[in-house]
């Protein structure tokens, strides 16, 4: 019951037909907040205690991300499919593990970078291969508005700008390339007075000389977009972060001295990601696994260049 999750996750569950029950964790919410859920079964103050009791199902754990690790694992050793919020794991010696253990029981794991999932990723990659060209390079910008009083300003729960954007930073070269970086550079911007980094620069490289350059954090005024480059060619992505479920999304493109807008339909990028969730479920496939991966160690590779920067 975490603002996200009120916000994104349970309407998003609630319209998806093969989930039938949502049973609910939390030990502050209200009778209104719990009103609003859609399909509610059992409410429990205690997360250990839910996971004992409920027969195994989908897991979506939306906690302060120090609490990520032992809750997914006693998820999986209920035998439930777990979805973690970002960053999934805090670092990749216990994703390897967490994955080690999901597929030991065919579970699934995912790290609920759903944003990847909205129909505005094909629409780039369908006009990029109208325009026979290739995206060579991004420029990314995320700085989410972040309240003064939120927990991830406290080192103690996992905050700072690094594990709450740093999923976005490196897992966009994934999604528009398939590859890890080969390279991540950082610098630090912001700090709190306690040196927790509250915005960052990064740059990455990628095989065959695609890059990636990101403005990240909590300190700006608030910017969610993408710009991706090639040879003649630029298509400016608005909102790809965090499109919300009632919003078309414009792609603008400008092609040698074409330029026109191109508009993607309103999409619920959270539930086509449970949706594949639950199909991988079905199918026993390992690659949300795969993915979690990949961006752990990218995520690790961020943070150890932040800390020289």
């Amino acid at each position: 019951m975490s603002r996200f999750a009120q916000r994104r996750v349970l309407p998003a569950a609630s319209s998806i037909p093969q989930i039938e029950t949502i049973n609910v964790v939390s030990s502050h919410v209200g009778a209104q907040a719990l009103g609003r859920v859609a399909k509610l079964g059992m409410v429990y103050t205690d997360w250990g205690e839910a996971l004992a009791d409920a027969r195994p199902g989908l897991v979506y754990v939306s906690l302060v991300n120090s609490d990520h690790a032992r809750v997914v694992r006693s998820a999986l050793e209920h035998g439930h499919h777990v979805v973690v919020d970002k960053p999934g794991l805090p670092d990749p010696d216990t994703a390897e593990e967490m994955v080690s253990l999901a597929r030991l029981s065919s579970l699934v794991i995912a790290e609920a970078t759903c944003y990847s999932f909205h129909p505005v990723f094909s629409a780039v990659k369908s006009i990029v291969a109208d325009l026979d060209v290739e995206v060579t390079k991004a420029l990314s910008v995320f700085t989410p508005p972040v309240p003064a009083d939120d927990w991830r300003y406290d080192r103690a729960k996992g905050g700072g700008a690094l594990l709450d954007t740093g999923p976005y930073a490196v897992s966009l070269g994934r999604v528009l390339w398939g590859v890890e970086p080969e390279r991540i550079d950082a610098i630090v911007g912001d700090r709190t007075a306690d040196a927790l980094e509250t915005s960052y620069s990064m740059l990455a490289g990628y095989p065959g000389g695609r890059t990636l350059v990101g403005q990240f954090g909590f300190t700006t005024a608030y910017q969610n977009m993408v710009r991706l480059m090639g040879r003649g060619f630029t298509i400016e992505v608005e909102r790809p972060f965090s499109a919300v479920p009632g919003m078309a999304v414009d792609l603008r493109v400008q092609a040698g001295d074409q330029v026109y807008v191109h508009t993607v339909e309103p999409a619920d990028s959270m539930r086509l990601f449970l949706s594949e969730v639950l199909a991988a479920a079905e199918s026993g496939s390992q690659d949300f696994g795969v993915s979690l991966l990949s961006d752990a160690r990218a995520l690790a590779r961020l943070t150890r260049a932040a800390s020289v920067s």
